[in-house]
């Protein structure tokens, strides 16, 4: 689930720590300590429905008169089709750009110079194909525009009362905006994030179409890694729309407008699908009445039908291969289930255990032992809302090769397999998790974000704590079961990156 990958991040800044102490002291102190910490949390936090269906997460703690506050809507690549890649990305770039209040010195003006600017854009391919005559009306049109454009002024405006930490994200199911204020904002809060719900100007559009393009051109085509996780969820999914990249395909970001991305908006940017979470000093029993006032605005929408097509069961192993002027890597994705499958954290707990660590067993031999690799790694992904995958990572030690690494992976997996973990393994893989889940709830920023995404994606604020407990459970027997059933060649896709000659 989404906070494994969250977890993910920091595991290794806290897994020396916790390897320190002995297995059964350590287990004891982590259980007592994340039982204590998980029931006075949820003892405090508050749920509500405002009259618009739209759902909200309040939790008060913390001394410091500061909060964080999170947007979060259920919408993200996995909702795309081709010919659309990229907009869910697109549009969270376009939600900081303001409002008719917001980022203009002229809205009446504006409206009709951006209303002019979609007539030419949906006679020209999103502006790619302008005649002579287009072109300069199209550069008119934006000069003017500029003139009226106060960049920056809804990021500004936040700045001016005290802001950090300001950001948003897009991934396969989820864009989340959020930003952790001083406790006299909260209200300033509450306006700003429901006005770009109810009425943002897509304003500046195609100028951040360019920068979205050079962000792809920077973080797939011209970066080895990038490129080749692309070509690898290409492979591993037919059907299911997890083979598409986040951030678009070229072809389709360059033929999108701000119309599209206004239709876009209309239909997932509703009350059904969104989830506020507010976490910090605050009052839940006044602050909600605030955040009714507000965000209540949005007008009520039909919630959204997902019709996805399912991927089906791998039938043998996959794989593709880049020749590139780059160091050789490799990739070996296998299929699993998603949370809250309840093979989901056993899976989980053989990743860390497998590659999680620097004592891990593919650690210890491909890069202390044989000195194969460089490094070792794993990841789950590329979503969480549907049947993902684990991803082993290894970047090749010159002078070996591709095959070389996968050869001696293959060994170590087979031998796990076979003789299965150690009680000792098995304790420090879950203390290791367990302390990377409690050092999350020292943020308020990551706890809001983890309420709404967890609420928006299983129905609960507490599928977090709920999937740390199954995680608390899972014994070696699981371990083996999973291993023996997941770590199947017919069911993984191997990627690999060749060093061009």
């Amino acid at each position: 689930m989404r906070t494994k990958a969250l977890l993910r991040h920091t595991l290794n800044l806290f897994f020396a720590a916790a390897a320190l102490a002995a297995p059964a002291a350590g287990a004891r102190a982590q259980s007592s300590d994340s039982t204590s910490a998980l029931a006075e949390m949820a003892s405090k936090v508050r749920t509500y429905t405002l009259s618009n269906g739209m759902r909200v997460i309040l939790y008060n703690r913390g001394d410091a008169p500061v909060f964080a506050g999170a947007v979060v809507v259920r919408v993200g690549g996995s909702d795309e089709v081709v010919g659309e890649t990229g907009i869910s990305h697109l549009f969270e770039h376009m939600a900081f750009k303001g409002t008719e209040e917001v980022g203009t010195s002229d809205y009446s003006r504006e409206r009709r110079l951006l209303a002019r600017l979609e007539e030419i854009a949906s006679e020209s391919e999103g502006g790619q194909n302008l005649s002579p005559e287009q072109q300069q009306e199209w550069e008119n049109i934006h000069a003017e525009l500029r003139s009226l454009w106060v960049s920056d002024d809804f990021t500004r405006r936040y700045d001016q009362q005290g802001a950090s930490g300001q950001n948003a994200t897009t991934d396969k199911e989820f864009t989340k905006y959020f930003v952790n204020l001083p406790r006299s904002a909260f209200e300033f809060w509450c306006q700003m994030e429901s006005e770009r719900l109810v009425s943002p100007v897509l304003r500046q559009f195609y100028q951040e179409r360019d920068v979205v393009l050079e962000e792809r051109r920077m973080r797939f085509e011209d970066d080895p890694g990038g490129k080749l996780y692309e070509l690898m969820l290409g492979i591993a999914y037919q059907r299911h729309p997890y083979r598409m990249p986040v951030i678009g395909y070229e072809r389709d970001l360059r033929a999108l407008t701000a119309a599209k991305l206004e239709a876009f908006r209309r239909r997932y940017y509703v009350p059904s699908n969104i989830v506020v979470s507010v976490v910090g000093r605050i009052d839940p029993d006044q602050d909600i009445k605030v955040i009714e006032r507000h965000f209540g605005r949005l007008k009520e929408a039909p919630a959204i039908r997902r019709l996805v097509d399912a991927e089906g069961a791998q039938q043998g192993e996959r794989r593709v291969s880049l020749k590139l002027a780059a160091s050789p890597e490799l990739l070996v994705a296998y299929r699993k289930p998603n949370y809250p499958d309840p093979d989901d954290a056993p899976i989980s707990v053989m990743e860390e255990i497998l590659a999680g660590s620097k004592i891990s067993p593919l650690y210890t031999e491909l890069v202390k032992r044989r000195q194969l690799a460089a490094s070792v790694g794993v990841e789950e992904g590329p979503g969480v809302a549907y049947p993902n995958l684990f991803m082993f990572a290894a970047t090749v030690k010159a002078p070996h090769s591709t095959d070389q690494v996968l050869a001696a992976f293959d060994e170590v997996v087979a031998r796990f397999r076979r003789s299965g973990a150690t009680a000792e393994q098995l304790e420090i893989a879950k203390r290791a998790i367990g302390v990377s889940f409690l050092g999350q709830l020292q943020s308020n920023q990551s706890l809001a974000l983890d309420f709404a995404t967890s609420e928006l994606g299983y129905g609960t604020w507490k599928a977090s704590v709920e999937w740390y407990d199954a995680m608390s459970k899972v014994t070696l027997a699981d371990v083996a079961r999973v291993a023996a059933k997941y770590l199947s060649a017919d069911s993984r896709t191997v990627a690999t990156i060749e060093r061009e000659q």
